[in-house]
């Protein structure tokens, strides 16, 4: 009888609603919104330009159908956001992108960046350098624009290039998005018409 009655308790605690995970404010500041569509012009130190077009914006939750006896009482959130290049830097890893996950609301959401090859965070367990942690690092333009709570991932340092090695390294504004990256071979893009 005892079995009987663990055995119904364990499956009364798998009914009910479960709760959705919901991106903080903070963490909902990374994806701002932008119309997708919308295409952002790039220009490099060696005059060449480069235009990206926004994607549009995924949102969706896991669990759905809150079966909490195998995917617990939670539903997580995961957030995408992405653009599409005109040049192509990797033929493999093409887009540039942001995403997040959160799977509980008290644990922070997971961001992961892929800059055509170039991404942020690494595997589990993985470290290549002692700050493989989100770099803030405030960025000038050339033409004087600044967005001083912007972030930097560099390729060895806090992130790693899955791709080809073309990209180097970006700064990314949590407003803004991407606002300038740098290539392996020395050539700098910049975020231009803002």
């Amino acid at each position: 009888m005892k079995k009987l009655l663990s055995f119904l308790s364990l499956l009364v605690s798998g009914c009910g609603p479960c709760e959705q995970v919901l991106l903080t404010p903070d963490e909902r500041a990374w994806f701002p919104a932008h119309p997708a569509g919308k295409q952002i012009a790039f220009r490099s130190n060696r005059g060449h330009t480069n235009t990206m077009t926004l994607i549009e914006q995924r949102e969706w939750f896991n669990n759905t159908d809150c079966n909490k006896l195998e995917a617990g009482n939670y539903q997580p959130i995961h957030v995408q956001y992405g653009l599409t290049s005109a040049t192509e830097y990797d033929p493999k890893l093409p887009h540039f992108s942001i995403s997040a996950d959160k799977i509980r609301p008290n644990v922070p959401a997971r961001l992961q960046f892929s800059i055509s090859g170039l991404e942020y965070p690494l595997p589990a367990g993985q470290k290549i350098g002692p700050t493989d942690v989100l770099v803030p690092e405030p960025c000038t333009l050339s033409t004087g624009k600044t967005y001083p709570a912007a972030y930097v991932f560099r390729d060895g340092q806090n992130a790693k290039n899955y791709g080809t090695g073309r990209m180097k390294s970006f700064h990314w504004d949590k407003q803004a998005g991407l606002v300038r990256y740098e290539l392996a071979d020395g050539e700098v893009f910049e975020r231009v018409g803002e």
